[in-house]
C-alpha cells in the first residue's frame, strides 16, 4: 500500500479556484476511491469497478501535488490487484488492461503536476517583480507633509497585475507640495511605459519649474516625444496640484475628472477649467495651461479619483455616484479612512466586485490648527486585493 505521506501532500494552489472548492478538489479522490471499494464488496465480482479506480489517479491531478497522485495510482492498482486476484486469471485480459490503464493515467496526472509545479514558481517569480516594479513606478505615499495628510489606493483590473495605466505622486518640493493622479488611455505593457515615462517627467519638473503650468507642459512633451519615437500615439489624462501650507491650493486639470472637497456636513465638486489631455497639447496651442486656485479648509478633506472610480458599474449598468457615497461617510479629517472605504463602497458596487478599469485614488486633507503636522514614515497605498 502506498505511504499515507504521500497521499497527504498539500493541495496546491489553484488558480481561478476559492479555497473551498481547491478542497473539494483535493478530498474527490479519496471519496471515488471509497465509493468504489464500498460498490466492490457489495457487489462482488459481478460487477467491476476496474474504470472508476482507473479514474482515481486522475482525479487526484486536479487538486493534489505529483507525490499524492503517484500515491492514488499506486492506491488504485493494489486495490484492483487485490478485487480481481480471485475472480480473473492471471493470463486474463481484464486485470493487465485496468492496471495498464492505471498506471498511464498516473504516469499523465505526475507529468501534468510537475508542469504545473514549475508553472507555479514561474507565476510567483513574475510577481515578485511586478511587485517591484509597482514599488519603483508607485512609490509609497509620505503619510504627513508641511501642512497635510496624503492616503490613496491603486487597484489594477487585471487580477495578476500590480501596475498599469493609473499613476500617482507626492513630492515635497521647494514650491511646497506637488501631487499628480493621471490615467493613460489604454492596458497592456504600452500604458504601463507611457506611465513610467509621465512619472519621470513628473518627478524631474516638479523640483525644477517654479510654474504648475510649466511642470504639466514637461509632462505633455516627454508623452509626444515617447508618442514619435515608438508610434504609439496614446494620451493621459492627468490632475496636477500644488499645495501651500495655509491650505492654498493650485491645480492644473488636464482633461480629468474633477476633483471632490469633502468636509462633514456635504461634498462638491471642484469648477476647473477642463484643459487638454497630455500629448495633445501640440493641438491646442493657442490655449493656455490654465491653473485654478482654490483654498481648502481646515478638516476638509480633497479626493482626486480617475474614471475606474467614477465610470463603474453594477448589474443594472448604474455608474457609481462618488459624491453620494463620500458624503455617507463621518470619517472625520482622516485621508486613509476616506480612501479605505471608498475602495470598500466602489468594489460592492462594481458588478461581481470586481472593477473593469484600473482604479486609483488620491486623498489630501489640511492639518488642524491644534494638531500640526510633521514628517512621518513613508507608507504605501492602501492594499486592495484582485
Amino acid at each position: 500500500m502506498p505511504s499515507v505521506r504521500l497521499l497527504r501532500t498539500p493541495p496546491p494552489r489553484l488558480p481561478g479556484l476559492s479555497s473551498g472548492s481547491a478542497a473539494v478538489a483535493w478530498a474527490t479522490p479519496w471519496l471515488v476511491w471509497s465509493a468504489a471499494l464500498v460498490v466492490a464488496v457489495l457487489t462482488g465480482p459481478d460487477v467491476s469497478v476496474g474504470p472508476v479506480l482507473a479514474a482515481v489517479p486522475a482525479l487526484a491531478a486536479i487538486g493534489h501535488r505529483w507525490p499524492g497522485i503517484l500515491g492514488f495510482g499506486v492506491l488504485a492498482a493494489v486495490t484492483q490487484t487485490v478485487l480481481r486476484w480471485g475472480s480473473t486469471p492471471l493470463g486474463g485480459s481484464a486485470l493487465p488492461m485496468v492496471t495498464i490503464a492505471i498506471v498511464v493515467v498516473t504516469v499523465a496526472g505526475v507529468a501534468a503536476a510537475v508542469a504545473r509545479a514549475r508553472g507555479e514558481r514561474t507565476l510567483d517569480h513574475v510577481r515578485s517583480l511586478a511587485g517591484g516594479v509597482q514599488r519603483a513606478v508607485l512609490r509609497p505615499l509620505p503619510e504627513a507633509t508641511k501642512g497635510y495628510r496624503l492616503a490613496g489606493f491603486y487597484r489594477a483590473a487585471e487580477a495578476e497585475a500590480r501596475v498599469g495605466g493609473d499613476f500617482y505622486d507626492a513630492l515635497q518640493t521647494p514650491y511646497g507640495l506637488r501631487l499628480v493622479l493621471g490615467d493613460v488611455c489604454g492596458k497592456g505593457l504600452p500604458a504601463v511605459d507611457a506611465t513610467v515615462t509621465l512619472l519621470g517627467a513628473f518627478r524631474e519638473a516638479a523640483y525644477d519649474e517654479p510654474d504648475l503650468a510649466a511642470v504639466a507642459r514637461r509632462m505633455d512633451l516627454s508623452l509626444r516625444r515617447r508618442q514619435d519615437a515608438s508610434g504609439d500615439d496614446r494620451y493621459a489624462t492627468a490632475l496636477l496640484l500644488q499645495g501651500r501650507p495655509d491650505g492654498t491650493l493650485e491645480l492644473v486639470n488636464c482633461g480629468h475628472v474633477p476633483p471632490i472637497a469633502v468636509s462633514p456636513d456635504r461634498s462638491r465638486e471642484l469648477s476647473l477649467w477642463p484643459g487638454c489631455p497630455l500629448g495633445y497639447f501640440d493641438f491646442a496651442q493657442d490655449e493656455p495651461v490654465r491653473v485654478n486656485t482654490h483654498t481648502l479648509d481646515a478638516g476638509t478633506s480633497l479626493l482626486m479619483v480617475t474614471d475606474g472610480v467614477t465610470e463603474a458599474r453594477n448589474g443594472d449598468r448604474d455608474f457609481f455616484d462618488l459624491e453620494a457615497a463620500v458624503t455617507g461617510h463621518d470619517l472625520g479629517p482622516c485621508p486613509a479612512a476616506l480612501t479605505r472605504a471608498l475602495l470598500a463602497d466602489v468594489s460592492r458596487h462594481a458588478a461581481g466586485g470586481r472593477l473593469r478599469d484600473d482604479a486609483a485614488a488620491l486623498a489630501l486633507v489640511r492639518h488642524l490648527p491644534e494638531a500640526p503636522g510633521s514628517l512621518s514614515a513613508p507608507s504605501g497605498p492602501t492594499p486592495a486585493g484582485p
